[in-house]
């Protein structure tokens, strides 16, 4: 009688298993933050040039990049007369 024989697909298993599961859980939620400063300025498409609400002086706005978990603070500064909402 002794101990059964270690199955032989463990090792494997836990091969696997530390290479995808255990940095996930080191890696863990991170904050990013980002700034939008709300301006109205003068944007010129297809020869044409009007006034536009831009964010960080681009239209469309910038990009936001976030995973899973992250936390995100946004300040936003509205330096339009209006008030402004941001919809995500």
């Amino acid at each position: 009688m002794g101990v059964p024989p270690f199955p032989s697909f463990a090792f494997p298993a836990l091969f696997l298993f530390s290479l995808i599961i255990i940095p996930q859980l080191a890696q863990g939620s991170i904050t990013r933050h980002y700034r939008f400063d709300v301006k109205l300025q003068n944007v010129t498409r297809l020869c044409h040039t009007k006034s536009m609400v831009t964010v960080n002086g681009q239209f469309p706005g910038p990009r936001i990049i976030a995973r899973e978990g992250d936390r995100l603070l946004i300040k936003v500064v509205n330096h339009v007369q209006n008030n402004i909402s941001i919809h995500w």
